[in-house]
């Protein structure tokens, strides 16, 4: 803890509990991408150069498969969840009547591609209630119909912390593929969070991003697609890297990977930077980090209810929870002024969330039990 404290400025510069919006880079992330840029630009086209960027993705995908249960095949490297979500969400050939199965938890990221998919093409949004407590498996059955064409829900909530327990993800993976549905999960709240482990969830398509629960740089983030559905997902968007093969005839060959999801230009560095924050997780120990945040939560629930007036939001025991530990405020307490307040007058850094009286502390590893009692503290004395 003094170490990784010590390499993440932010965590001592402010009582900081945002990382499920944006997290946090330690220092050697950062030094390791300012490095690889430097190098970088000492000649670009220069072979040697070229060449040792030019094996930054390819690595980094063999790291994620490693290390989030996928095979390197299966990873594409993307800016950020919403893009992967994007890739997903137009991968379709979608026709006037088809669904899409959502929840009420999701964030704008999994909401507004299928606003513009229903206006464009005229798809039927479903929703199903995910709130704490809901069954996942009687909700999706109870949405379903001849016309779904997926589902894409997210993995943890960043509305009310839940988190699909692998065991139920792989039962609804089993029921919507045996239906011929589609079936995505919204990752951006998962790696270095929860565990996560793609084949195991059961799901045919996993987006996540490196820039908020794995401390790496803006930017950066992944997609998974199950080796046997390549040519199912198929693309919407493509470019230059995308292909294996072509000709200026009209002939062409797509990558046999998912790396047909990638094209053009890229911010190696950047990938760069995202591959040191997952080592870096690592050397402390995903499941070390995983276990201290659960601990912390036990705490932060602790706290909760033993102060007046507020009460817990999230679920409340693993593996249902994660670190996204949402409170509830006492009426008349508005969630938008509290998180205007306490970074202004605390120089603590939480947030709203959808329901007007839930408030979000992302609580990661480098947090400290006395830097939660201080924000329930100061949220209680703020609400009166």
């Amino acid at each position: 803890m003094a170490r990784a404290r010590a390499e993440i400025p932010a965590s001592t510069g402010s009582l900081y509990f945002q990382t499920g919006g944006i997290g946090p880079s330690p220092e050697p992330v950062i030094d390791h991408v300012r490095e690889r840029l430097a190098f970088q630009n000492e000649s670009p086209a220069e072979p040697r150069i070229a060449t040792e960027m030019a094996r930054i993705e390819p690595d980094l995908r063999a790291q994620l498969g490693r290390v989030f249960g996928a095979e390197t095949e299966e990873v594409a490297l993307t800016h950020s969840t919403s893009e992967g979500i994007s890739i997903v969400a137009w991968s379709l050939n979608w026709q006037p009547g088809d669904e899409v199965v959502i929840s009420n938890t999701e964030h704008p990221a999994n909401v507004i591609p299928w606003y513009v998919l229903r206006d464009r093409f005229g798809i039927v949004i479903r929703e199903i209630d995910l709130s704490t407590g809901t069954g996942l498996i009687d909700e999706v059955r109870g949405q379903l119909s001849d016309r779904t064409r997926m589902v894409s829900i997210s993995h943890v909530s960043r509305n009310n912390g839940r988190t699909v327990r692998t065991d139920e993800s792989a039962e609804l993976g089993a029921l919507l593929r045996s239906r011929g549905v589609r079936y995505h999960l919204d990752g951006a709240q998962g790696p270095g969070c929860v565990p996560t482990d793609f084949r195991a969830l059961g799901c045919d398509c996993y987006s996540t991003c490196g820039h908020k629960w794995l401390l790496g740089p803006k930017g950066t983030g992944a997609l998974f697609v199950r080796r046997e559905l390549l040519d199912d997902v198929r693309l919407s968007w493509a470019g230059s890297h995308s292909h294996a093969t072509m000709d200026y005839e009209g002939a062409y060959t797509l990558l046999p990977s998912a790396a047909r999801y990638e094209f053009g230009t890229r911010a190696l560095a950047d990938f760069a930077g995202f591959a040191r924050a997952v080592e870096w997780m690592e050397e402390i120990g995903l499941a070390r980090i995983e276990e201290r945040i659960q601990s912390l939560v036990d705490h932060a629930t602790e706290a909760v209810d033993g102060t007046d007036g507020l009460g817990v939001s999230s679920p409340r025991t693993p593996p249902d929870r994660s670190g996204v530990f949402v409170l509830q405020l006492p009426e008349g307490c508005d969630a938008t002024e509290l998180y205007n307040d306490l970074r202004d007058g605390d120089g603590i850094l939480a947030s709203p969330v959808r329901q007007p009286r839930d408030f979000r502390l992302s609580i990661h590893f480098f947090n400290t039990r006395d830097e939660i009692d201080a924000a329930i503290d100061a949220i209680a004395a703020r609400c009166g």
